[in-house]
């Protein structure tokens, strides 16, 4: 099995094997009303994103904040609506060069084959080190 994917988009895909509608980009896997959310973020970044719309901004927003190499995906769950998988990647901060070799579970609820709500289990802290502390990763996404 190959478990090692250059982007987030084909890590996902894969992830969700068969329960994919057709979907040529990240955007693609989401509904309109989409939901995500980040139990364990940190002050100064949004627990909840609510509609494509506003997790395309988000993902524009954090795009230019860490660099990332292969994404690395681990064990995955399908269940009738819910897809669960565990993934890793590394890579690091853009401006600060630190590591960001982060390790995520996610759930991903599913409807007519796309995402309706994706929960991101993470580490923070492993963000926070890699844009320099909490204070600069705060004014980092916040520009």
């Amino acid at each position: 099995m190959i478990n090692k994917y250059p982007t987030l988009f084909e890590l996902v895909h894969a992830a969700l094997g068969d329960k994919v509608a057709e979907a040529t980009n990240f955007l693609d896997l989401f509904t309109d009303d989409a939901v995500l959310d980040y139990p364990f973020a940190p002050p100064g970044t949004p627990q909840q994103i609510v509609g494509k719309e506003s997790i395309a901004a988000h993902a524009i927003r954090l795009a230019p904040l860490l660099e990332f190499g292969d994404f690395t995906l681990g064990s995955v769950y399908q269940l009738t609506d819910v897809v669960i998988f565990e993934a890793s990647c590394r890579g690091r901060g853009t401006e600060t060069g630190l590591p960001y070799n982060q390790q995520y579970i996610c759930v991903l609820h599913l409807r007519s084959g796309k995402i309706a709500r994706w929960q991101d289990y993470w580490n923070p802290q492993v963000l926070i080190a890699a844009l320099g502390g909490q204070a600069e990763m705060a004014k980092a996404y916040s520009r």
